[in-house]
This record gives C-alpha cells, structure tokens and sequence, in this order.
C-alpha cells in the first residue's frame, strides 16, 4: 500500500514539474526580428571645406572625410497600399520609421530649389497625387511623429513617377553623378523608393 502511495506522489510530482517547465519556457523571452530596421546613405568626397571656403584634399583616396548622410528607419510595405494608403496624400510624413530621419551636411547643398547650409537636420515629405514636398527641419534627434513646423529650415518640391515594380523595402538613395568634364561640382540626384512610387529631386554641392 505504502508503496503505491509513493509512487503515486512521484507521478504527481514528476507531472507537476514537467509542466512548471514547460510553463516557464514558453514564457522565456525569445528572440524576435523587429518591424524595421535602421539604414544609413552617403556620398563621399575626397577633401574637406577649410575656413575661408578652400577646399582640402586630405588623403590621395576617394574615401575623404566629407559626406552628405542620410539615417533613417526602414519599414517594409508586407502588401499594404503605401502612399495614398499606409501613409496618406497632404499629410506630413516621419520619411521612415521610428526615430527621426537625419541628414547630415559637411558643406552647404542644394536640394530642389533650397539652399541648405551645413549642418544636422531632420527630413519630412509631404506626398500627394502629383509630387511631393520634401521638408528639412532645424529639429533633431527626436521621434520621428514629433514633427514641429515652427523649425521647418524649408521646404522643396520633388518630383514623381510610378515605379514598373513594387519596392518591399524604403529605399532613399544619394545617387551621384558622373562628371562629364574635371573640375565640374559635384551633384546627384536623392530617391525616395517605398511601393510603387518614387520621389526624387536633384542635389548640388555649393561651391564659389
């Protein structure tokens, strides 16, 4: 009798601790992709602005210190309508995903038709039907919603087209020009990819 007792309790008690492990497995953290991820764009030049606007080439390579960089939060469309849906026409736009999209600057560009000096900066778009306005703002490293139009630096259109297929991924690309002559200012073209549309507008570096 005794012993039926005993093996009945350790049954019990086997059981009672193989579902207290069970239970604290599936309640151990695991870990998870996150919605989006972080991606960083540049352009490279091979010298840096010095005091008085001379330009210095400090190294015999095309990899030198100054680069206009953009930051941003990539999401991903997973078959959502993206502009016009997921992110409507006439409203401000984070131009990303969590944190707020950077620029950084080493030197004064133009974008569009605005004058940019250099310097930190947030970017917004405000897409619509036909085009869109790319906004560069005086406010920094904040949340991407936290969008204050009081630090607006200015405001430019950019263009649009329909892409021939649709982009999973947003995608904003500084994309260079090659020069058709030496000495020629360097300038680019900025692409914003995300859907089935694309924004873009041309990019200059301001030189006397």
């Amino acid at each position: 009798m005794r012993t039926s007792q005993c093996m009945f309790w350790l049954t019990v008690s086997a059981a009672v601790l193989l579902a207290g492990t069970a239970a604290a497995q599936e309640s151990r953290p695991r870990p998870n992709v996150a919605p989006s991820g972080r991606i960083t764009t540049s352009v490279t030049f091979d010298g840096r602005v010095l005091p008085g606007g001379r330009w210095f080439t400090g190294t015999p390579s095309h990899s030198g210190p100054s680069r206009i960089t953009i930051d941003y939060g990539q999401p991903h469309a997973r078959g959502r309508t993206i502009f016009g849906g997921l992110v409507p026409h006439d409203t401000v736009w984070r131009l990303g995903a969590n944190w707020a999209t950077r620029l950084i600057l080493d030197f004064d560009v133009r974008f569009g038709d605005l004058d940019v000096p250099r310097g930190e900066y947030t970017l917004f778009m405000v897409p619509r039907e036909q085009g869109a306005e790319l906004i560069i703002s005086a406010q920094t490293r904040h949340w991407g919603t936290e969008y204050d139009p009081a630090q607006d630096f200015g405001r430019t259109h950019i263009e649009h087209r329909p892409l021939a297929e649709t982009r999973q991924s947003l995608a904003i690309t500084l994309e260079p020009n090659r020069p058709d002559t030496e000495g020629e200012i360097p300038s680019g073209t900025l692409r914003i990819s995300w859907g089935t549309d694309e924004y873009f507008t041309a990019w200059h570096m301001l030189w006397p």
